[in-house]
């Protein structure tokens, strides 16, 4: 049976409790005004309500701002755990909801597009089996201006960008070798420093791809500018034309294409590796982008992993 207190709680505390949260996590109503989207009286009324609800002040006046009250300090750790539970209550929801369908919009770079993005797709269609997907393939510039432009709702790439204005995910560190022909010098070496290198005629991607800069960036950090012969936009490409003895190249270690396009021989300095990881914009999602950030978060590293090994 509901009391007057239940009702109370039910109707006039629980719409009240976002601004306990926003004030106790900025210390101003100016500034949880601008978190919460209103306007500075509308929280001061909201406040001033909440006190009147409860029958004690939230806040009081301090020098020039304002602090929480003893009753203010009591209620936030209720406040915090009700709207957590609120939102993990309508993540429950999402989750089980698998007869949501729609499109969902994904960049990814074209060295993710063989194994990561499938895996990624099958683990998400196992819950979500009436998704349509969009997906947009290029260098890692134009996945991210994909994802600046709206065109995409998320992307993979590598290595990860870091920017406020997006989420980023780290998801798998993968290796960077050194690829060159059979009966190359270094075909029979396990390891090779990258400076051994630096009078070799390289073959890499173009500018906008990330192994393009991960490359100038590895052969400074050697003490070289490397001497690059041809540019392309296909890592196949690449591995063929280094197959076919016109140079070296910088690649993502892939087992599966051992053989098969020259030989990968590991390098020892310096540190050689890429981060490959997920962002998407810091702003209110599509339930299936959230959806996809969900499995991300939670799968993602073991899903890329397998993709990668």
């Amino acid at each position: 049976m509901w009391s007057a207190v239940d009702e109370v709680v039910q109707r006039r505390l629980l719409p009240l409790l976002p601004l306990v949260v926003a004030v106790g996590d900025t210390g101003q109503v100016t500034a949880a005004a601008d978190v919460l989207g209103l306007p500075q009286p509308t929280v001061s009324r909201g406040l001033a309500r909440l006190g009147d609800v409860l029958g004690a002040p939230i806040v009081e006046k301090h020098g020039r701002g304002i602090r929480m009250t003893p009753a203010g300090e009591a209620l936030l750790p209720h406040a915090r755990a009700a709207l957590a539970a609120a939102a993990a209550g309508a993540d429950a929801v999402r989750e089980r909801d698998s007869q949501a369908y729609g499109t969902l919009s994904i960049a990814f770079q074209n060295t993710l597009g063989d194994r990561v993005v499938p895996n990624l797709i099958r683990a998400f269609l196992a819950d979500h089996p009436r998704t349509k997907f969009e997906l947009t393939q290029g260098s890692r510039g134009s996945c991210l201006d994909a994802l600046d432009s709206g065109a995409a709702e998320i992307a993979l790439i590598a290595p990860i960008e870091h920017r406020p204005e997006l989420v980023a995910v780290s998801l798998h560190t993968e290796p960077l070798v050194l690829l060159v022909p059979a009966g190359h010098r270094f075909s029979s070496a396990a390891r090779v420093d990258l400076a051994e290198a630096a009078h070799e005629r390289f073959i890499s991607l173009k500018p906008g791809f990330g192994l393009h800069s991960l490359l100038y960036e590895l052969a400074g950090e050697s003490g070289f500018e490397p001497r690059v012969a041809f540019e392309g936009d296909d890592l196949h490409t690449v591995r063929g034309l280094v197959a076919a003895g016109l140079g070296v190249a910088l690649v993502p270690q892939d087992r599966a294409a051992a053989g098969s396009g020259g030989v990968e021989v590991a390098i020892a300095r310096p540190v050689a590796q890429r981060e490959v990881g997920a962002v998407w914009p810091d702003s209110r999602p599509t339930s299936l982008a959230a959806a996809m950030q969900r499995l991300l978060r939670r799968r993602g590293p073991a899903l890329t992993a397998a993709g990668l090994r």
